[in-house]
């Protein structure tokens, strides 16, 4: 029924168009009368009857379309125009023949303007009025009954409402689509506005800035968005709601927005932490206010809520269910926004954070020396700085493997911890390196806290029944001018420490310490920091297959182990270590669809993985010396020359690489994989001597025998853990 009375000359656009289109049907009409007469052998009568009508419809249409404000002009008006041309039409019909004039066929003019402009229950009417005007010669003209006209009305209706019953049902459809791509583009201004909302709030998280700012913007965004009067953001806190950000459109703000004390059953913030979606209610005693307030998750935990109160006849809470759903949508953009605050404090921290102890890593250790250092002479405060290693810590891992020697670091760290007091900032500056800040505290204060932490790491054996010492450097701001220079010196006499200890603590004294030269140990350091990332790409490259999981350490205690059965010097032997460790990392480049194919490759893929030493040693050529870099390059290459890639032969082949083949191949017979069980210690004894000269260096096949010899060789699982004395 609302259709049938809705009132289509609402817009001035509307009111406009039908006013000016009334002007021209009345001049369309003039011109057509007159051209009527005009033509040969027109017998329409009496011709001044006719030329007075067309002279009043020209004088009418003109003014229609030149003189009418239609914005400003009454609806009526359409009315009385329409009425008007009804009347002359009827008019003209009965002075130029009744059932002959041409003019009843200006009726169709009604018909579809009618149709078209007006609603559907004041066409029917002019449908009908129409007819009737068709019709009335039956009123005043006997021989319309002889022409047949009753018959003629009879088909006459029923084309009127046909028609216009179809201007109708087009302009509804035009006027439904319209509708349509107007609730679209409302939504989509909705969803550019949330968009943006959302955006503002999520640049504000990306740009690093403080959570009360954060909460402040995103609660005025969320009130303004869904045009409340005050908003806010509470945090659950045990039984008492936080408020995080507040926000009100005006000077006036409403205090009880977010409730006051302790929850209490029933309670809006109450309702909602038992588990509702969304919570309202009123509060005030004279115009009431409006709460709603809607659930923020941070994962499967509520983390909060978002509240926004306005007046309850305020246009933008009549309907209460599209504010409701705004405001959940909204409260999910929060969570959102949260979660990636919260993901970004999480990483910032992991970022900051050694993995393998827990403690603060160099780049956090630097940022916070440098803020106590400022500290430290803005205020005319002692500060010293130790730099802390594990004595040995090198040939320990080449002992007792990876695993063990990341125990080792992991529980020196928690005996360094305990010993220190609460305010001193310990951290792991690389490697087996530590480091520590004594806020507060002179050389001498420091001394004693040092010399009390080298004692926590030195005095029981740790866990994995190995014992450490460290050795300890120390250095003041007396010393040093930066903290550049503060860092400088104590690793100066950390390493005078280490030349007369080890187990020692050292205060750096410019008459005593000797400062080694800064771009070693830059170069050492950075060469230390290198190795280490390889080491974890190398493992990342094992653990893609179950098959090769912890390999490349497997190989290095082997290798090392059959340089030593060699008779090579110590410090070759941890160079062949840190190579096996890195033998495999070329296979970075090659496609995981071929490193764990199940099939045999085919040539192309053979290829292909034949590239992967050379890779290796491309990219370990900045890390290590021009020998290792060599042993990884040549450790497929075999005696017999069918080795790859340069098919070199005999004594071609370095020792190292020989070595390393052996160890690599020992490897693979030996662990247990998908495709074949481990082989017992004698059958892959067998297998390496049938290999002599050809497969392998008859010189590793001896090592490798005297390994045997003395009980060395063990199964893959247990050679990474095999209990090692120190």
């Amino acid at each position: 029924m609302a259709l049938w009375g809705r009132d289509r000359l609402a817009s001035l656009q509307e009111r406009a168009l039908a006013g000016r289109v009334s002007g021209l049907l009345w001049l369309a009409g003039a011109a057509t009368l007159l051209v009527t007469l005009a033509l040969p052998g027109s017998k329409v009568e009496p011709i001044h009857a006719v030329v007075v009508a067309a002279a009043f419809a020209v004088a009418w249409g003109a003014g229609l379309v030149l003189g009418v404000p239609w914005d400003r002009a009454p609806t009526r008006l359409f009315h009385v125009s329409t009425i008007l041309g009804l009347a002359v039409i009827a008019a003209i019909a009965a002075a130029t023949g009744t059932t002959d004039s041409p003019a009843r066929d200006y009726l169709w003019f009604i018909v579809v303007y009618a149709a078209f402009f007006f609603p559907p229950r004041q066409a029917l009417a002019y449908w009908l009025a129409s007819a009737a005007v068709y019709g009335a010669p039956l009123l005043y003209d006997h021989q319309a009954i002889d022409d047949n006209l009753l018959r003629q009305l009879v088909v006459v209706l029923p084309m009127y409402c046909l028609v216009g019953g179809i201007v109708v049902a087009g302009r509804e459809l035009l006027a439904g689509l319209s509708r349509q791509a107007g609730e679209l583009e409302r939504e989509q201004r909705r969803l550019a506005e949330e968009q943006s909302s959302l955006r503002r709030v999520a640049t504000a998280v990306a740009a690093g800035s403080p959570p009360a700012g954060v909460f402040a913007l995103a609660s005025a965004e969320a009130g303004r968005l869904l045009g409340a009067d005050h908003a806010a953001i509470v945090r659950y806190d045990a039984e008492h709601p936080i408020v995080l950000g507040r926000w009100s459109s005006s000077d006036h703000d409403c205090p009880r927005i977010a409730g006051a004390g302790a929850l209490t059953r029933g309670d809006l913030l109450a309702r909602l932490r038992a588990g509702a979606p969304i919570a309202r209610d009123e509060i005030g005693d004279g115009e009431p206010v409006v709460r709603l307030a809607a659930q923020v998750h941070t994962g499967a935990a509520p983390w909060g809520a978002l509240v926004v109160a306005g007046r309850a006849r305020q246009a933008p809470w009549a309907d209460a269910d599209r504010v409701e759903d705004q405001l959940q949508e909204y409260a999910d953009l929060i969570a959102i926004a949260l979660g990636n605050a919260e993901d970004r404090a999480r990483l910032d921290n992991e970022a900051a954070t050694d993995h393998l102890t827990g403690l603060p890593n160099h780049r956090a250790f630097r940022e916070r020396l440098g803020d106590e250092v400022a500290r430290a002479r803005r205020h005319d405060r002692p500060l010293t700085v130790a730099i802390l290693d594990i004595d040995g810590f090198r040939e320990l891992n080449d002992r007792a493997g990876l695993e063990v020697g990341d125990d080792v670091l992991a529980e020196v760290g928690r005996r360094l911890r305990g010993a220190i007091r609460e305010e001193d900032v310990l951290a792991r500056m690389g490697g087996d390196e530590f480091g520590v800040i004594f806020v507060e505290s002179d050389r001498h204060e420091a001394l004693v806290v040092a010399n009390r932490a080298r004692c926590a790491v030195a005095e029981a054996p740790l866990r994995s029944r190995l014992r450490a010492t460290v050795s300890i450097g120390l250095c003041d701001l007396q010393a040093a001018s930066s903290e550049d220079e503060l860092l400088r010196r104590a690793d100066a006499a950390l390493y005078w420490s280490k030349e007369h200890g080890p187990d020692l603590c050292w205060l750096y004294d410019p008459g005593v310490v000797r400062e080694l030269d800064a771009r070693q140990r830059t170069q050492e350091l950075d060469r230390s920091h290198a190795l280490i990332g390889l080491r974890a790409l190398a493992r990342a490259i094992d653990a893609k297959d179950p098959d090769t999981q912890e390999h490349s350490e497997r190989v290095a205690v082997v290798a090392a182990r059959l340089a030593a059965a060699r008779g090579w010097p110590a410090e070759r032997v941890a160079m062949l270590r840190d190579a096996a460790l890195l033998h495999d990392v070329g296979k970075i480049g090659i496609p995981d669809a071929i490193l764990l194919k199940a099939a045999a490759l085919d040539d192309r893929e053979l290829a292909i993985v034949r590239e992967h030493p050379m890779l290796g040693a491309r990219i370990v050529g900045d890390v290590l010396d021009d020998e290792q870099v060599a042993w990884i390059a040549r450790h497929h290459e075999r005696p017999d020359g069918s080795g790859y890639p340069l098919a070199l032969r005999g004594e071609a082949v370095p020792e190292g690489a020989s070595l390393l083949a052996l160890a690599d191949a020992w490897d693979v017979m030996t662990s247990d994989r998908s495709y074949s069980p481990p082989m017992a210690i004698a059958d892959a004894l067998s297998e390496a001597r049938a290999g002599s000269g050809t497969q392998f260096h008859a010189n590793a096949v001896e090592a490798l025998e005297a390994l045997a010899e003395r009980g060395e060789l063990l199964p893959a699982a247990a050679r990474l853990h095999q209990p090692t004395a120190a």
